[in-house]
């Protein structure tokens, strides 16, 4: 099985479709290079980056943590302050596929174009980056990827080995300290803000997908 024309595109976080140098780049090496688009050859299998891992219910960690993101996140149809100062649309986009930012005056859009703007942010920008930083990452269930993908995308992609981050990132680092995850995403909820008691009960929620449990487990 070959892929379609797009599907060389995806190795592009910020693949712009009105750039025609990025065109050009890609249609000379699809009309040159078949034999490279083929799932089976040896580059695709070894630099491919896996969007989400499927679980066992045939679920994946993308797919679940985006019903977690969106119950916690809400959705807002138009552009909007966020209370750091960013203009946001959605499930909390703050930046198209294209790579362009959300602005003041941007069209508003319906529930499932957030949802596909959410999921399309996890699989290019969060998942790259948690597989590539955390060392455990391959190890984890869907359940408990969907988790810390939660996690990252409330409070930073790199959280990873950061500053302030070091009992969720000990936590993360080895298998063996895989019990202590849900007591340390508990540590992070922000104390004393007017959000601690909503962020309490996301990183709950989050604990008890880590450990296959409540509403949101696949």
């Amino acid at each position: 099985m070959t892929w379609s024309p797009t599907k060389l595109r995806d190795f592009f976080t910020h693949f712009d479709p009105k750039n025609p140098n990025q065109l050009a780049a890609i249609d000379e090496l699809q009309k040159d290079a078949p034999s490279l688009m083929n799932d089976d050859a040896d580059w695709v299998k070894k630099y491919r980056t896996p969007l989400s891992a499927p679980s066992p219910s045939g679920g994946s960690s993308a797919s679940i943590a985006t019903q977690i993101i969106k119950d916690f996140e809400g959705f807002v149809p138009c552009p909007y302050l966020c209370p750091a100062g960013v203009w946001t649309i959605g499930y909390g986009t703050t930046y198209y596929s294209n790579g362009q930012l959300v602005q003041p005056g941007d069209p508003c859009i319906k529930e499932k174009t957030g949802a596909e703007y959410l999921e399309y942010y996890i699989t290019h920008n969060i998942i790259p980056v948690l597989e590539k930083k955390i060392p455990t990452w391959n190890q984890m269930n869907s359940n408990q990827q969907a988790a810390i993908i939660s996690f990252a995308y409330n409070l930073g992609t790199n959280f990873y080995g950061a500053s302030g981050f070091s009992t969720i990132t000990r936590a993360l680092s080895s298998i063996a300290n895989w019990g202590d995850v849900p007591a340390a995403l508990m540590l992070y909820v922000n104390p004393g803000s007017s959000f601690e008691e909503g962020l309490k009960r996301r990183r709950k929620a989050e604990g008890e997908l880590w450990q296959g449990k409540g509403p949101y487990a696949g």
